[in-house]
């Protein structure tokens, strides 16, 4: 093909008329072969077109033959029209009107001419002025289709207009293909187009009010499409013009959920370094802003479904936002299950006053349905009963039964009997307690249970009984005395945060039998890993650390863990409080270090056997470590950190990954490295006095020899580039206004601070300014950290204009050293 062609051919123009062709209804083969090209063929149509349009009824006796010629001023007999004159009329018109829509796919001329309709001139000279065809929408829909390929938006105004402005009482349909095109295109248009949005508006309420139908897919494609667009504020300003009539129950809210938590597809915000932090920043916006459609709609309930898309897509802080919205809105889940997956999050990484709300609202929603259900049960029951038995079985008082065991005139024979003629199926703790101690040892012990249950005389289940019969059985004679003189109600024994505490207090006081005899009892209890997590609560209240620190490490290698209750008793137990803004006191056992170590090496294992702790936890204890100016510790902790939460550092274990939702990792690193905790690790890594004839000393870098030895000050940039290496969100902005603070401290005009550390830095500051800020950059990377600056302004970023607050608080401070004086 010559290359002349090509380019023809490859002119939008070009393209646009292949398209058409190719869409159009009418094929080539329609033309007819009557020895005449396509072009002549086209104009033959056109020419004959209006001609065609409308046919006349002509009579069936009249003939338009050469002898018959017609004249100008006939006489015409006046007869009546056939009855069916009207329907052959109308059918008539149709077959031509159809017939003409498909010549129009051929004819690019003819559908330019009809379908410029945007103007009120010439009316009457369109095809769609004709009355018959105002409401036949297939010559609408190409109409509108080729003025949409071939001028965009404007083409698509321009139908517009003229099915609004040249024409009146045009109801676009509201059901099927044809109204799926019409509605989608124009509303399409109206997105871009805030103005002509407004007249759709009003149109789709007209035709509503006229016709009584609506477009099902109105409401979802505009608040939705704004949603898509990441337009949250005006999703919600449309969604409350579009309220009504448009939603025709409150839960069809939920059609737009999805729009408003996907995240923008635009190409230049993927391209973006941090594309995926502002994805997420997109879909908490559409949580948002759902929840403010949430206020503006009355009666859903849509719990379950909003929820579960949340947590589904990890916008758990929205997830916990969301629930309060609906409670208060009376949209409560339905069971249990729909808020389990919600309260274990909440346990994990919110705050405890969030936790203790979601766990007393669990507890005071579902208890209230469970007892209802069980009282309601239990009522049901005793209706059913047997009414006619009056000698059934009646309650046997345990006491009663224990005074007949006690009474030294009757045999156990005669007390079995006794209870065998009153009834009585099963004794309890009392009559099991009394029985024991007049037995002779324990095989007689053993003997009785065994009568007891021939004559079909139970015994009920409790710690007690259980605990009786298997020391009786292990032949445990002093622990079976113990517990049959002890003054310990039957019942008190089931309470196992009491049995604890006597256990820890029987540990203090060396009384070994109380010891051994609660040992037992709560061996009845709870399960194995519950008793070393007791015997770990032990250790740390008896000030125990090397014992306590053996059984985390048994737990550790058993696959188990560290419960919630043992790391808060831990902390509670051993970290000391201090002040808002101060750094920590001296403890009462160990020093402040000593105690950030013990609880750091525990919480490491208690992550590492799959467990959960709360960032605010190591938050504080990173902190203590930075204003004690452990920096080894401090680094290592970071540092391990990052490794043990970052994605696709080492595999899970089976444990963490049954429980741990996918990406929690990644939530956690930005819960404890939040941009306060960077900016704190950079001023933490200023505060370090030089002495005054320095060697230099080597920062932790991993590539310290290419780079040379920096400036101690800017370990904290290094550090914080290691941990961005690992999967850490890194807030330059944070970053740099820390940097500059210090710098402004150490180089900037002189004023009295409030701290002593930073007066000491700037009187022993033995680097000048050009030097730091070098090392900052080479520290920091490739990427400068303050970028623009020059040398010869490093000045302007220290000497920034001080404010009236910081001058009054400086006069203060120097103030009260003078008055110390």
């Amino acid at each position: 093909m010559r290359p002349a062609l090509l380019r023809l051919l490859k002119r939008p123009s070009a393209v646009s008329i292949l398209d058409s062709l190719i869409a159009a209804p009418a094929g080539v083969e329609q033309l007819g072969f009557r020895f005449r090209c396509a072009r002549c063929q086209t104009r033959g149509t056109q020419q004959t077109a209006a001609v065609e349009w409308e046919p006349e009824i002509r009579d069936p006796l009249s003939h338009d033959t050469p002898s018959h010629p017609r004249y100008s001023f006939a006489v015409h007999e006046i007869t009546p029209l056939p009855k069916n004159a009207r329907r052959l009329r109308a059918h008539n018109q149709a077959d031509v009107c159809t017939t003409f829509i498909k010549t129009l796919g051929l004819q690019s001329e003819k559908l330019d001419y009809e379908s410029n309709i945007g103007h009120t001139r010439d009316i009457g000279t369109r095809l769609v002025d004709h009355p018959d065809s105002q409401q036949d929408f297939a010559l609408w829909e190409e109409l509108l289709r080729y003025r949409q390929r071939h001028y965009g938006d404007n083409g698509i105004l321009e139908i517009w207009k003229g099915l609004t402005m040249r024409l009146e009482e045009v109801n676009l349909p509201t059901q099927g293909e044809q109204a799926d095109f019409f509605w989608h295109t124009f509303i399409q248009l109206g997105l871009k187009r805030d103005t002509f949005l407004k007249d759709l508006a009003d149109y789709a309420l007209r035709v509503w009010e006229r016709t009584g139908g609506k477009w099902a897919g109105f409401y979802e494609t505009i608040v939705g499409g704004f949603f898509e667009r990441g337009l949250t504020s005006q999703a919600v300003r449309w969604h409350k013009k579009l309220q009504h009539p448009h939603l025709a129950h409150p839960n069809d809210i939920l059609r737009i959920l999805n729009a408003a938590l996907t995240p923008v597809q635009d190409s230049k915000l993927m391209s973006l370094p941090n594309w995926s932090q502002n994805a997420d920043v997109h879909n908490s916006r559409g949580a948002r802003a759902f929840q403010k459609i949430c206020r503006t709609v009355e009666g859903h309930q849509i719990y379950a479904p909003v929820i579960s898309a949340l947590l589904h897509r990890g916008l758990m802080e929205d997830a916990i936002s969301m629930h309060n919205c609906l409670v208060k809105r009376h949209d409560h889940p339905k069971n249990a299950e729909e808020i389990q997956r919600l309260l274990t999050y909440a346990k994990r990484y919110a705050s405890r006053s969030t936790s203790q709300t979601l766990e007393d609202y669990v507890e005071t929603h579902f208890s209230h349905n469970s007892a209802t259900k069980t009282a309601s049960g239990s009522g049901s029951s005793a209706l059913k009963s047997d009414r006619g038995s009056w000698v059934g079985e009646k309650p046997f008082k345990d006491e009663f039964g224990a005074r007949f065991f006690a009474t030294k005139a009757l045999t156990f024979e005669m007390v079995v009997a006794g209870l065998r003629m009153f009834g009585v199926s099963a004794i309890g703790p009392h009559s099991l307690r009394e029985m024991a101690i007049r037995a002779h040892g324990n095989q007689d012990i053993l003997n009785k249970l065994k009568a007891l249950r021939q004559a079909g005389i139970a015994i009920s289940d409790s710690t007690f009984s259980r605990l009786l019969r298997k020391l009786a059985v292990e032949n445990r004679e002093i622990l079976l005395n113990e517990l049959l003189h002890s003054d310990q109600h039957p019942d008190v024994l089931e309470d196992v945060a009491l049995q604890e505490s006597f256990f820890v207090s029987h540990y203090m006081a060396q009384d070994w039998r109380q010891y051994n005899l609660t040992w037992a009892i709560l061996g009845e209890l709870v399960d194995v890993p519950q008793l070393l997590n007791i015997q770990f609560r032990k250790f740390i209240a008896a000030g125990e650390w090397k014992p306590a620190s053996k059984i985390a490490d048994e737990l550790f290698l058993q696959g188990k863990r560290l419960t919630t209750q043992s790391v808060d008793f831990l902390v509670g137990q051993i970290v000391t409080p201090r002040r808002k803004g101060a750094g920590p006191n001296q403890g009462r056992a160990l020093s402040p270090r000593d105690e950030v170590a013990l609880v750091v090496q525990i919480l490491r294992r208690v992550v590492s056997a799959g467990g959960d702790v709360h960032p605010e936890l190591w938050i504080e204890m990173l902190k203590r470590m930075g204003m004690g100016n452990h920096w080894d510790e401090l680094r290592e902790c970071c540092l391990w950190l990052s490794q043990e939460y970052s994605a696709g550092q080492k595999p899970m274990t089976l444990t963490s990954r049954a429980l741990v939702h996918p990406g929690h990792g990644d939530r956690v690193l930005e819960a404890i490295f939040n941009p306060q905790m960077q900016a704190a690790i950079v001023a933490w890594g200023f505060k370090l006095r030089i002495p005054p004839s320095p060697d230099g000393e080597q920062a932790h870098s991993p590539s310290q020899a290419k780079k040379g030895q920096f400036v101690p000050w800017v370990r904290g940039l290094v550090l914080l580039r290691e941990l961005g290496q690992r999967g850490v969100r890194l807030c330059e902005t944070e970053i740099r206004r820390t940097c500059q603070r210090r710098l402004n401290v150490l180089y900037g005009p002189p004023r009295h601070s409030a701290r002593r550390i930073n007066r000491i830095l700037r009187r022993e500051n033995p680097y000048g300014l050009r030097q730091v800020i070098n090392d900052i950059h080479h520290a920091w990377g490739t990427v400068l950290l303050f970028p623009g600056l020059r040398p010869d302004r490093f000045h302007r970023l220290v000497h920034n204009p001080t404010t009236k607050m910081s001058l009054h608080r400086a006069r203060r401070t120097l103030r009260a050293i003078l008055n110390t004086k």
